[in-house]
């Protein structure tokens, strides 16, 4: 241990502190993906071959080998979503400052009045609220909007005649990310026939992170919520409003509070 230490230089202490500061990067940028979960599974994997190492388990210790003979290529395999949004996201910097948006009530105000409105005229919308897991993929491939969230615009987007209305709108924070989003649909056999490719698209978006959707129903105009994959149908206005506040300002308090840093990177999204 001495001679370790005696090794110790400066030039050490500015190696390692430039390796921390990569890998907190790496893990804020996976921080509410899928591929954190991935990466817990690869240290454990990790820790494994440590141990295979200490303890004469051969075969353990074989297989290990050769998984780690092509580590960096499963890397970038099981990674490429995310290193392609990082690459993607380089340099690049929102010009909305905090003036530019409204709070998580206002919003909650906004969505309940457009999609009240909209069930009355029978007019189908979905629009999905990001949470931990990002939708940064459903986003790139919709239309940009990056704007305030009203309810002029949600019915805007969601009339007939426009052509955005198929898709989805994703919020991401207080604004109004994208419109004209698709969303994956769910396989489940055991829905109920009555669901059209709207609802099938929240199951499917709900299921896949932890996003909550609200879905107007152009057939029967009426409000439902999907969360975790199951739909909650026929939602008051009253209902919709402690539901969404329920998990749209808890998100908020959380991350604003001081949470610890391993449980917020490594936060599962789904349940």
């Amino acid at each position: 241990m001495e001679r370790i230490f005696a090794q110790f230089d400066w030039w050490s202490a500015i190696d390692v502190t430039i390796i921390s500061v990569i890998i907190y990067q790496l893990l804020i940028l996976l921080k509410g993906t899928r591929s954190a979960q991935v990466l817990t599974g690869i240290v454990l994997i990790t820790f494994a071959f440590i141990f295979s190492n200490i303890v004469p388990l051969t075969t353990l210790n074989w297989i290990m080998s050769k998984f780690y003979s092509s580590f960096i290529l499963i890397i970038i395999i099981l990674f490429q979503d995310d290193i392609r949004r990082m690459l993607s996201s380089m340099g690049r910097r929102s010009i909305l400052t905090s003036s530019d948006l409204i709070s998580s009530k206002q919003l909650i105000d906004e969505v309940i009045q457009a999609s009240t409105r909209m069930a009355e005229s029978k007019t189908g919308a979905l629009i999905v609220f990001e949470r931990n897991i990002t939708l940064q993929r459903y986003i790139d491939v919709g239309t940009l909007l990056n704007c305030r969230v009203s309810r002029e615009i949600l019915e805007t987007i969601f009339q007939t005649s426009t052509p955005l209305h198929d898709g989805a709108v994703i919020i991401q924070g207080t604004k109004l990310a994208a419109a004209g989003c698709f969303l994956p649909l769910s396989r489940r056999e055991d829905l109920d026939p009555k669901y059209g490719t709207r609802h099938r698209a929240a199951i499917g978006i709900s299921h896949e992170t932890d996003a909550l959707v609200l879905i107007v129903s152009e057939e029967g105009g009426s409000i439902s919520i999907a969360k975790d994959g199951e739909i909650y149908p026929r939602q008051s206005p009253e209902k919709l409003r402690k539901m969404i506040s329920k998990y749209i300002l808890e998100d908020d308090g959380q991350k604003s509070s001081n949470g610890g840093f391993w449980s917020n990177i490594f936060k599962r999204g789904n349940r």
